[in-house]
């Protein structure tokens, strides 16, 4: 049999048909010339983001986790609100300012529980007193009057233009979707017995360190936000079952329908299930205890929005499941319209190849109003060609541990990558927060699908540019 005159049959056939038909022809052609044209274009643009890289300084990528990575850990778990022998208690100094402001303890708790940063005030205050006390001896009373008139001028202890509690009723779940239904939300300085929580942990000047992660990268990874006893407790909850009987993502489902049949679930890609549990009041209680460990960080970062009038509202309490071999999600974000904060906190060790969040530093910039569109690009691409493009959560020297709590903010590209263990399933809570004159998505089906596209290109970009 004879390769090279098979080959040379098949080479003078298509001569003849090229020949005899124009058109095929012409086609050739063209791709031909795509094809040339696409070669030299990638050589071009390869060669040019090495050049780039040159002049930069960036031939190595900055460790993206070693820069955005706070610290708490087990030593942390129950030092809560109290971080120093020297701050006063908590309920000793709202019982006080009740007294001085003619607001009662419930009052303070209910302004709390709907997400107004009365708490964070007081705890700055606290601290402020210390500083002052051990400078020149005696706390400043006049920083408690310049705090509780700015409570009165922004209404915190009145509830008007909030949707009361319950009022959402037994509706299908996803009826709540990109709606203020008025979620209440543990508070975390002083517990109320009735109202489900976990341990706080203790922040201090972390805040910042967060917030300037925030602002630069657009996520920060909290080590050890929840306790190993959190963790088992919110799994027992949400019915993800532990070990052997850990339950695949139908079987969660199924689970989960069984107790409250108004939950709405969504296959958004392969293998990957979606539960939204807001609005649910047989889960959404359990899930949102969460919120203890994180509203410091929640108040801090939409300050300036709630100093201008603004009002924040917990808009998302979910829980994913992934089964082995789930897809990798496309590059999305969850809310274009203004600033937002996305909690993930995985409820089992996840790995490199268990499906953990994938990220493209940088790319909430591009979302900033604020900023100019120039000043934008070049927020983003700065963050992108100093961390070589897409960087995951969890690396083949580093895993997402169960507890450990990403921070994103919500304009920023991510997505999911895919579950490629033949082990259990990857257990994932999220919590989303939003401003309530900009719910999520903040934008038109049309733009999602345009910043999905932009997701693409710059990954396949940033790859070039790590090569």
């Amino acid at each position: 049999f004879d390769h090279a005159a098979m080959a040379h049959a098949t080479v003078r056939r298509l001569q003849r048909l090229l020949t005899n038909r124009p058109v095929l022809r012409r086609v050739g052609v063209v791709l031909g010339k795509a094809a040339a044209g696409t070669a030299v274009s990638v050589a071009g643009l390869s060669l040019g983001l090495r050049e780039t890289k040159r002049a930069l300084g960036t031939h190595e990528p900055v460790s993206l986790w070693s820069e955005a990575t706070l610290e708490f850990g087990p030593a942390n778990a129950d030092k809560g609100f109290v971080n120093s022998a020297h701050l006063e208690d908590p309920k000793v100094i709202i019982s006080r300012l009740a007294t001085k402001a003619g607001f009662t303890t419930a009052e303070f708790q209910a302004a709390a529980r709907r997400l107004r940063p009365v708490e964070l005030d007081l705890e700055e205050l606290s601290e402020q007193q210390v500083t002052r006390t051990s400078t020149s001896g005696e706390p400043e009373q006049d920083d408690e009057a310049a705090m509780i008139a700015r409570w009165r001028e922004h209404r915190y202890f009145e509830a008007d233009g909030i949707p009361p509690p319950g009022c959402f009723g037994r509706r299908l779940t996803s009826d709540a979707q990109g709606v203020d239904i008025g979620v209440l939300v543990p508070p975390y300085l002083v517990a109320e017995p009735d109202v489900q929580t976990i341990q706080p942990i203790a922040w201090g000047t972390r805040r910042e360190a967060a917030l300037a992660n925030l602002e630069r990268w657009g996520c920060v990874l909290l080590r050890g936000a929840l306790s190993s006893a959190d963790v088992a407790a919110m799994r027992k909850a949400v019915g993800v079952g532990e070990g052997s009987q850990t339950r695949r993502a139908a079987e969660v489902g199924r689970w989960l329908l069984e107790r409250d049949p108004n939950i709405a679930m969504g296959r958004y890609s392969f293998g990957r299930l979606h539960c939204l549990l807001r609005g649910s009041p047989r889960f959404e209680p359990e899930v949102v205890a969460m919120h203890a460990a994180f509203a410091p960080l929640v108040h801090s970062y939409f300050r300036k929005s709630v100093a201008g009038g603004s009002r924040v509202f917990l808009s998302e309490a979910q829980l994913i499941v992934a089964d082995p071999l789930a897809e990798v999600q496309i590059w999305h974000l969850d809310n274009t319209g203004g600033p937002g904060l996305s909690i993930f906190v995985p409820l089992t060790h996840v790995a490199r190849d268990r499906g953990p969040q994938e990220l493209l530093p940088g790319t909430h910039h591009l979302q900033a109003k604020e900023l100019g569109l120039r000043q934008r690009f070049r927020r983003c691409l700065a963050a992108l060609t100093a961390t070589h493009g897409a960087v995951p959560v969890a690396t083949d020297s580093s895993t997402w541990v169960a507890g450990d709590a990403l921070v994103l903010d919500s304009r920023m590209l991510h997505r999911g990558l895919g579950n490629d263990s033949l082990g259990a399933p990857m257990q994932l809570l999220v919590l989303r927060y939003d401003l309530a004159e900009s719910p999520p998505p903040g934008c038109s089906r049309r733009w999602l699908r345009t910043m999905t596209m932009v997701g693409g290109v710059l990954d396949a970009i940033f790859r070039l540019y790590a090569f």
